[in-house]
């Protein structure tokens, strides 16, 4: 059994057990692997749209053997999917490539419960397109991996309790109660950026965009100092 990066270990834990998996840019199928070769899960589809992925899917799949239970799909997106499919994982891309997936393949999320993502960009713009498909954010971790911090969210079906914030967007609902010193670091880190560009000659349009960001995040880091001197 292949041991997975810290990216993919805390995408496999955001799987639940028992759970049918479709794989939407598999790659080399690692997950589903790991996950069916673990016991946490019996069935997985792993799908690909390009000959190249595909083909080095379905031998990684031939190879460890789980042909009967891991299903190979060359499609766009989830485009076609198997009957009793209840949760996705989209990772490894864009998050606005992420959303386009499902928002076109909007009349196949009828029979999906969970969606994972881990969007490597665009954070807020996801957060608020899949909570518009009729999902809410169940949880949510950040990991820290050859110098890029990764952010892993698992939607559920269903509205959620109340609507997101600015901030819940920016930051997320849940990072954002559970804070961790990760999370910590990348604020501190988005606060360093920002500063930069905001140092830099910049038009007025510019300017004010990332000012307010600025502003957001600083505000985000002195709530979290509050909260722990309380």
């Amino acid at each position: 059994m292949k041991r997975l990066s810290a990216r993919l270990q805390a995408i496999a834990d955001m799987v639940e057990p028992g759970s049918y998996l479709a794989d939407v840019g598999s790659d080399h199928a690692l997950l589903p692997i790991y996950l069916v070769e673990t016991g946490k899960i019996s069935w997985a589809m792993a799908i690909e749209n390009k000959i190249g992925p595909f083909l080095r899917m379905t031998q990684a799949i031939d190879e460890a053997g789980l042909n009967g239970r891991i299903s190979s799909s060359k499609s766009d997106g989830i485009s076609v999917l198997r009957d009793g499919v209840n949760t996705l994982a989209i990772c490894g891309m864009g998050g606005l490539l992420s959303c386009d997936i499902l928002e076109s393949g909007r009349k196949n999320l009828d029979q999906i419960d969970t969606i994972i993502l881990d969007p490597h960009r665009d954070l807020e713009a996801v957060r608020r397109r899949v909570t518009a498909l009729g999902f809410h954010i169940d949880d949510e971790t950040m990991v820290y991996e050859d110098k890029i911090y990764y952010t892993i969210i698992r939607f559920k079906k269903g509205a959620p309790t109340s609507p997101y914030s600015i901030a819940d967007c920016l930051f997320g609902p849940i990072l954002r109660k559970k804070r961790g010193e990760t999370f910590v670091r990348w604020l501190e880190n988005q606060k360093k950026t920002l500063n930069g560009l905001l140092n830099k000659n910049l038009g007025k349009e510019a300017r004010e965009r990332y000012l307010s960001l600025y502003r957001l995040v600083r505000d985000e880091i002195q709530s979290g100092e509050e909260s722990e001197r309380r």
